[in-house]
């Protein structure tokens, strides 16, 4: 009995373990709101940014500024002693502004911002629509309906014109900008899942296959060149080359646009763990030097540098990145529910934009046009206007 008194008088003097911290550590609200947890204690200490702490509740929550900051927090026990005390890093970003949500039609695919318009493929019945104003303008069928899900339609600006890839169609259309009518369409091989242009021509990968088609925009005669073993899943255009992402695995192909050779390969290996088994890649931007891949089960974005093929990883905290756009010195990631904006030159996140819940999609794509990113939503039929 004495030994066992011993050892309850020890244990109600000895520090309770260090607490748990439940709450964002990467966030656009200014009021985040964190809980603590440790077994047997009865009350914390912590503090923002100082290394004085105060007394604070199981719930905390105070004003903070955009920007870095740092928590700390320690357990109290009874006798008053105290765990060691447990830091966690917390940022606060700007927050984007996301506009009203323009309703254009089923499984609304890759946009296209040009000519004071975003141009948004509706996938479920093959049209293309024209959004100004806030409202839809025109809807020119280019396409056609497919068979069952998982189909994705996109679009690209080029040499004055409009162009639509109909996935399950197996078509490319040019549309006239001012009119809004075809004015060609393009057989091509099946499954042309996303668009994209240089060189004079309209370049489109087919999903999950290792042909691309090239589409010279001035002849509208088309070729194609072959990957072997590419399992593409984007395509984009950039210092002189097509480059191509391929999944399982992960990798970023620099082709020769002209003779479509193999000019270097860029292993897609981020260093945090997978999350899910989706597809490792999705969707391929370009600008100013730099390739930007999203990496769905991993919830990050490749950064690469176009003359070094070096590739810097960003981890995604707000939901599985799918499109991505460049411009306005940003790289533009559109998740499954969230909008987040990369600085271009170091790859770090800096502004963000939760969508609500009625907005939420596994299936989003996004363009930058006419200084503000188009979120294109395929589930809800919508396209929103995101700006800084």
């Amino acid at each position: 009995m004495r030994v066992l008194a011993l050892i309850l008088l020890a244990a109600a003097g000895a520090a309770p373990p260090p607490p748990g911290v439940t709450g964002p550590r990467e966030t656009v609200s200014q009021r985040p709101v964190f809980r603590f947890r440790s077994s047997g204690a009865v009350g914390f200490r912590c503090a923002f940014d100082s290394p004085r702490l105060h007394r604070c509740s199981v719930r905390y929550s105070e004003r903070l500024a955009v920007g870095a900051h740092v928590l700390r927090v320690r357990a109290v026990g009874r006798s008053g002693a105290a765990s060691r005390v447990v830091t966690v890093a917390v940022r606060v970003l700007e927050r984007l502004s996301v506009g009203a949500a323009v309703a254009v039609g089923p499984g609304a695919g890759a946009p296209a911002a040009f000519g004071g318009a975003v141009w948004v493929p509706t996938t479920g019945d093959g049209s293309l629509v024209r959004v100004a104003g806030g409202a839809v303008v025109s809807r020119t069928p280019v396409g056609v309906a497919p068979p069952t899900g998982g189909f994705l339609d996109s679009a690209v600006a080029s040499a004055g014109a409009v162009w639509a890839a109909s996935d399950a169609g197996a078509r490319i259309s040019r549309v006239d900008a001012d009119s809004g009518a075809v004015a060609a369409t393009i057989p091509v091989a099946e499954r042309p899942g996303g668009l994209t242009e240089g060189a004079g021509a309209v370049w489109a990968f087919h999903f999950l296959q290792g042909t691309v088609t090239r589409i010279d925009a001035a002849a509208m005669t088309s070729a194609t060149l072959t990957l072997p073993g590419a399992r593409a899943t984007g395509i984009a255009f950039g210092a002189g080359s097509l480059w191509l992402l391929t999944t399982a695995p992960a990798r970023l192909l620099r082709v020769d646009p002209v003779t479509g050779a193999l000019q270097g390969t860029v292993p897609l290996s981020p260093p945090f763990a997978p999350r899910r088994a989706f597809i490792d890649s999705w969707w391929l931007a370009f600008r100013d030097g730099v390739v930007w891949a999203t990496l769905p089960n991993h919830d990050a974005v490749a950064r690469v540098d176009a003359a070094t093929g070096e590739a810097r990883y960003v981890r995604i905290l707000h939901g599985r990145p799918f499109g991505v756009a460049a411009g306005g010195g940003s790289a533009w990631v559109a998740t499954d529910r969230a909008v987040v904006r990369l600085d271009e030159a170091t790859g770090s996140v800096v502004a963000a934009a939760d969508l609500p819940l009625a907005d939420r999609s596994g299936f989003v794509s996004i363009a930058y046009g006419d200084g503000a990113a188009w979120l294109t939503n395929y589930d809800r039929g919508t396209v929103v206007r995101v700006t800084p």
